[in-house]
């Protein structure tokens, strides 16, 4: 009798297509992916592909070293403008992309936050950054210029995309923020109109739902309008 393949992967027998090393990084992407880092692991993703943890091991190395793989498989597919677009122009299109494509994977956008990866290669767009902020002539203050750049983009987006908690509805949530204590909170309360649902801390629809790309690109723009004034200081 042939055994299925889900009794196979339980099992922890040799599947049936070779392993390597390009299969395990695409399972473990796709895991990530639908189940979130929390839900992943070495013994999950080796259940998945049916072979034992020592497998995934000699084909990629520990934990870190594949999860840095999978951080590379989803950075290099952030699209990157011409070098010789206008540096306003060219951070505008990379912060912009950066943001959508964490929406299109969100749970491996928020991967690096989570646990730092081992692999140089997701690298690619901080080494672009920073050659961009030389060329603009930053020196002595190059790292800050960097740290504010990509600390704040990275930052926004990660929670931007902080997701509803199950255990609350977003009714719920609605009617907590509009009941708000006035004398307690004075400045949401007598904002509440223009902040409910579209200002970070005060969300109850899914990101994905209603994004917020206007303030996305307004902190962006001001960034961009400190670092063009550091320049011309």
């Amino acid at each position: 009798m042939v055994k299925s393949s889900s009794a196979a992967r339980r099992r922890g027998v040799r599947a049936d297509v070779p392993v390597t090393k390009e299969a395990i990084v695409e399972a473990a992407f796709r895991l990530i992916d639908e189940r979130g880092l929390e839900g992943f692991s070495m013994r999950s993703l080796a259940a998945e592909l049916g072979v034992f943890p020592a497998t995934l091991y000699w084909h990629v190395g520990d934990r870190g070293a594949l999860l840095g793989l999978v951080e590379y498989e989803w950075i290099k597919q952030v699209r990157m403008p011409d070098p010789d677009t206008d540096w306003r122009t060219w951070a505008l299109e990379v912060a912009r992309g950066y943001r959508a494509h964490a929406f299109r994977h969100p749970n491996i956008a928020r991967l690096a936050t989570l646990e730092r990866p081992q692999n140089t290669g997701s690298l690619r767009l901080p080494d672009a950054l920073i050659g961009k902020l030389v060329e603009l002539g930053f020196d002595d203050d190059l790292v800050d210029a960097f740290n504010a750049l990509m600390g704040a983009i990275r930052g926004f987006v990660i929670v931007e995309l902080a997701p509803r908690p199950e255990s609350i509805g977003p009714d719920e949530i609605e009617a907590e923020i509009r009941g708000l204590d006035a004398t307690e909170y004075p400045n949401i309360a007598a904002n509440v109109d223009r902040l409910a649902d579209r200002a970070l801390s005060l969300r109850w629809s899914n990101p994905t739902d209603r994004p917020l790309d206007d303030s996305f690109d307004f902190l962006v723009n001001v960034l961009l309008d400190g670092l063009e004034a550091r320049r011309r200081a």
